[in-house]
């Protein structure tokens, strides 16, 4: 079924969708948690994982384009959270280093990343490349002699990672663009310089980014991973090509709402949950579509208030939300919060 789109500035339908859904959820922001986040925020700390260092990595690239395309493949494919337990079992890595890995694997193992690649693009392929075990082997109790195989929990990571890939494929051919750096060097030729712009263009092109759903009647849009793609172009081509990626309203960007950035907001106190939802998360109970969408629709009303109040409250009065979400997630994986239980919703190739 096609998505309902946003109409009008595709960030500001992110905002108020968001705020529609939360007032009429049971979710509360927390003023009193909002307030004591930014008292006792360690503005060292801050600083230090507020940069989006797990994106820069020890590769060579022969040219912008070729560095720009890169970072499109990781952020196109920058979901999976949902199986972060399986995939550790599993693998060793957990969703995010998954999808890192693979995108490796296809720049050092010589695979073009372009639309020809993504259309052809098989689930086995996907397996080989994100070294994702597929399928196992397994004997039934009745017969002990017989060895069969069934599909691995991570078969529907691998589906949606080759069936995002394949309709990504599928928009370039159709529309002439060798590969995904081609699309967005013409999308962003405009002028003004606009990361909004580049948000709407991503989602209205691209199913792989159109992460929008219809909660009680009414549209809720998040559109993570088109936000922190718009993110990662601002910041690693910023300087090397301003006049095309230094977006004048970077800073209008919501946060990249995810299943960490919740999670963490919950685990500070700064959004107050059922019962009935925490002890879901904490027996690692996949949620339904709609509650977890209205996790990560609180996460971005919650990062909004934070923001305003930043500017009177705290040691980081310029904060924004951006580098606000970098931190939160990167703080996830620190010390004692890498152990607070996530959520996690499966079915789902949007984050």
């Amino acid at each position: 079924m096609a998505k309902q789109l946003p109409t009008g500035n595709y960030i500001e339908a992110v905002r108020s969708s968001c705020a529609a859904l939360t007032e009429i959820s049971p979710v509360q922001i927390s003023d009193d948690g909002i307030n004591k986040f930014l008292t006792t925020l360690d503005k060292h700390q801050y600083e230090e994982l507020s940069i989006d260092t797990p994106m820069r990595m020890p590769l060579k690239f022969e040219s912008l384009a070729e560095e720009l395309n890169f970072v499109a493949l990781i952020d196109l494919l920058n979901f999976g959270s949902g199986y972060r337990l399986p995939l550790h079992e599993m693998t060793g890595r957990g969703a995010f280093d998954t999808i890192r890995f693979g995108a490796m694997s296809f720049h050092i193992g010589g695979t073009p990343i372009n639309a020809e690649t993504f259309r052809n693009m098989t689930t086995f392929q996907v397996s080989e490349i994100f070294q994702l075990p597929i399928d196992r082997e397994v004997k039934p109790p009745d017969m002990p002699y017989l060895t069969l195989t069934e599909p691995s929990e991570l078969k529907p990571l691998a589906d949606g990672i080759a069936d995002v890939l394949k309709t990504t494929g599928d928009f370039l051919t159709a529309h002439k663009y060798p590969d995904l750096a081609s699309f967005i060097l013409d999308v962003t030729k405009q002028k003004p310089r606009s990361a909004a712009y580049l948000v709407e263009q991503l989602v209205r092109n691209l199913p792989g980014l159109q992460d929008s759903y219809i909660i009680n009647g009414q549209p809720v849009h998040l559109l993570k991973k088109a936000q922190i793609l718009t993110y990662h172009v601002w910041m690693f081509f910023k300087d090397q090509d301003p006049d095309r990626f230094a977006f004048d309203d970077i800073n209008e960007l919501t946060v990249f709402a995810d299943n960490v950035v919740p999670t963490l907001l919950i685990h500070l106190g700064v959004i107050e949950i059922p019962e009935a939802w925490q002890e879901d998360m904490t027996e690692n109970r996949v949620l339904s579509e709609i509650t977890a969408t209205t996790l990560r629709a609180a996460s971005v009303v919650a990062c909004q208030r934070i923001i305003e109040r930043s500017a009177e409250l705290g040691p980081i009065r310029d904060m924004n939300e951006g580098a606000l979400d970098v931190y939160l997630w990167r703080l996830g994986k620190v010390g004692d919060y890498r152990r607070v239980p996530r959520f996690a919703l499966r079915d789902t190739v949007m984050f």
